[in-house]
């Protein structure tokens, strides 16, 4: 029997054959091309157009529609670029499975009514796994059933509209043929596509009204982008398989060969991307050792870390460490803004990861000791925070806690990575270790004190430092609190990754009593709670309705999430509905883009909590405060961080050259305004 695929590459169509065509997925599908020309045209649009003449394409072009749909927050051509790119690629690879299964089934049949009915059974197919009954809808394996269903009926019925298309006129040339075929598909697609996305992006501009303005984002620019990087997304899987093909060739035949090949093929991939991650985020870990121009000479205040007295260097606190330290709200000011007398000086303790890098239980053993050094426990208020994977610490609730707590209090942080959040997962772990070791030795510090002279306990974390901080008690809830003395927690931005997520508030139960754990969207939902409503509290949690950060979470991938529902929660988009996989990748570049600020412009919404702040450092730990004082501490709040982002900078009026006398300044080597690395490191003669 001859090869099907062989015999129509060789014979002219019959009326019940599919006609020649030309397709950017030939090596996939193994169809013949037509004119050669226009075979080349097709493969090359393949690369740079979203929507060209190919079975994947009525898919790939549902896909980029949906991804210009309203999300949670506003993005940028260039972000809207990356979104819709990512959803052809994947609609690509989506039709190239259908296409594989459809060949299968009719047996490598070019026959029109034999894969028509071939598409209609996958349809079905999908019909019946989308179909599959869930009546909790938690489970995942239901979850994955119903997208892969979901995925296969729009495969198939793309492909069929393919193949209807190429049947057309079959007594017309190849060349003819696939010109026309390759113009109604692009052109339709693609003014389908703009008409559809235009009217999208009119609703997110009646939407985000107040970002819009200040975010470039077109349609032509938009498409652009998308071309682009599906471009490159196209052309490294096209270099994946051009080097596995090679492989496979160097192996020679056989099954076992041809496994090995391809192993060693997808393991060079996987290294090389490796390595290309990790030397990323080397690169980007280089800006802790950055010494900012305004933030280059050593404390002198003994009460901070990083002083002569200290025992954790200045130099080795990290670009967070130094601002945080140098950046204590003055006593003075304190009593200026409250108009009251008698404020402290605060207590400001950080150990930079750099202090020692390999063990996290030494760093916070350099903390306890801190502690003691700066008698912390003899203050009304002890602050244990987490930070964020940069080691950042949210300047504003230290400050407005400081303002609350009339400068009575001490605060701990210590880093656990030097890269920002979404490349920090993998500290999480280390985070919780260190934090756990530093609420532990507060606590056994704490039992050999009287009562009535032990400082009140509180926890902060935002972002990936509310993560790890309240994973310290995700096993043993709101007892945990008890068994490390903590009196209070305020967590912004709770990842939903977080177990404390799932155990503490999805599933709450004994770990969790009614009434001592409150998440809120804004103050005016903290505010309908009555005074003892609120004493009762233990866990506030600030979580914006539209913070992307909060809602990242794989099951979005094949299960509408609950924030889509009804009601919508404040600022989540009226318009935008869930679809498959696209959603996902919506809500994953939303959290790249959650927290764009101005200094000193609080504003209430995605992962930017500034404008909460005051109100909730307050509520949230109980302080005292009048709503005079309160206004007072917000006009401040936006003052100090207009001057911090100035120092940061470095201005005319604030000595510009300060980065090249801090090199001096910071004890320690420094190239080119940056310090050296781990101490332990230039010791061994490996750093430096």
């Amino acid at each position: 029997m001859t090869d099907s695929t062989t015999a129509g590459a060789s014979a002219e169509p019959t009326s019940g054959d599919l006609p020649a065509t030309g397709t950017a997925d030939l090596d996939e599908v193994g169809v013949p091309a037509g004119s050669a020309a226009v075979s080349r045209l097709e493969s090359v649009l393949s690369l740079v157009s979203p929507v060209t003449s190919s079975p994947g394409a009525p898919l790939e072009t549902t896909n980029f529609i949906r991804s210009v749909q309203p999300s949670l927050m506003p993005r940028t051509s260039l972000h809207q670029g990356v979104v819709s790119a990512l959803s052809i690629l994947t609609a690509r690879k989506v039709s190239k499975v259908v296409e594989r299964l459809t060949d299968r089934v009719t047996f490598g049949s070019d026959s029109l009514t034999a894969r028509l009915v071939a598409r209609a059974a996958l349809v079905a197919g999908g019909n019946a796994l989308a179909a599959v009954p869930d009546p909790d809808d938690q489970r995942w394996p239901a979850g994955v059933s119903r997208l892969t269903g979901e995925l296969l009926q729009f495969g198939a019925a793309g492909g069929a509209l393919y193949d209807v298309l190429s049947k057309l006129d079959t007594g017309e040339s190849d060349n003819v043929r696939s010109l026309r075929r390759l113009g109604i598909t692009t052109g339709v697609s693609v003014g389908f596509a703009a008409y559809a996305s235009r009217r999208f992006l009119t609703e997110r501009r009646s939407f985000f009204t107040d970002d819009f303005d200040q975010l470039s984002l077109t349609l032509p620019q938009t498409m652009l982008n998308t071309a682009a990087v599906t471009a490159v997304g196209t052309g490294l899987g096209a270099s994946f398989k051009l080097t596995r093909r090679g492989w496979i060739r160097y192996f020679g035949p056989g099954i076992t060969r041809n496994l090995l090949a391809r192993g060693v093929n997808a393991g060079l991939w996987a290294g090389a991307a490796t390595g290309l991650y990790w030397a990323g985020i080397s690169y980007i870990g280089r800006s802790n050792e950055k010494i900012d121009p305004g933030y280059s000479q050593a404390p002198t205040d003994p009460l901070v870390s990083g002083s002569p007295e200290s025992l954790a260097s200045f130099e080795e606190l990290g670009q967070q460490g130094r601002r945080f330290v140098l950046d204590s709200v003055d006593p003075e000011l304190i009593d200026e803004t409250l108009d009251e007398s008698g404020a402290r000086t605060p207590i400001r303790i950080y150990i930079g990861f750099n202090d020692h890098p390999i063990h996290s239980s030494s760093r916070a053993e350099t903390a306890l000791a801190e502690l003691e050094r700066t008698g912390a426990y003899d203050r009304k208020y002890l602050l244990l925070v987490s930070p964020t994977g940069t080691g950042w610490v949210d300047h504003t609730v230290q400050e407005a806690t400081e303002f609350f707590a009339r400068g009575d209090i001490a605060t701990v942080c210590i880093q656990y990575g030097r890269y920002p959040s979404f490349l920090s997962l993998q500290k999480v772990r280390q985070g919780r270790r260190q934090f756990r070791t530093l609420a532990l030795g507060v606590h056994q510090r704490l039992q050999g004190m009287a009562p009535e002279d032990r400082p009140e306990v509180l926890v902060f974390g935002e972002s990936l430092g509310a993560w790890s901080s309240s994973d310290v008690v995700m096993k043993s809830g709101i007892d945990g609190f008890d068994s490390y003395s903590i009196s209070r927690a305020l967590w912004f931005g709770m990842p939903h990754l977080a177990r404390w997520s799932k155990a503490g508030l999805d599933r709450p139960g004994a770990m969790t009593p009614p009434g001592t754990v409150g998440v809120f969207d804004r103050w005016e939902e903290l505010e309908r709670l009555t005074p003892d409503e609120r004493d009762a509290l233990r866990v506030v949690q600030l979580s914006h309705d539209n913070d992307p950060i909060t809602h990242v979470d794989p099951s979005i991938l094949f299960r509408p999430p609950d924030w889509l529902g009804e009601p919508r929660g404040r600022n989540v988009p009226a318009g935008q509905r869930w679809f498959p996989v696209v959603t996902f990748l919506q809500t994953l570049i939303d959290a790249a883009n959650a927290m764009r600020n101005e200094p000193g412009e609080f504003r209430s919404t995605g992962h930017d909590y500034r404008a909460d702040t005051a109100r909730f450092v307050a509520e949230g730990y109980r302080l005292p405060y009048s709503e005079q004082q309160l206004a007072a501490v917000e006009v401040q709040l936006r003052r100090l961080e207009k001057e911090r982002a100035a120092r940061a900078k470095g201005t005319e009026d604030g000595d510009a050259s300060a980065g090249s006398d801090g090199a001096a300044a910071a004890d320690g080597p420094v190239r080119d305004g940056r310090t050296a690395g781990p101490a332990w490191l230039r010791k061994a003669g490996i750093g430096g």
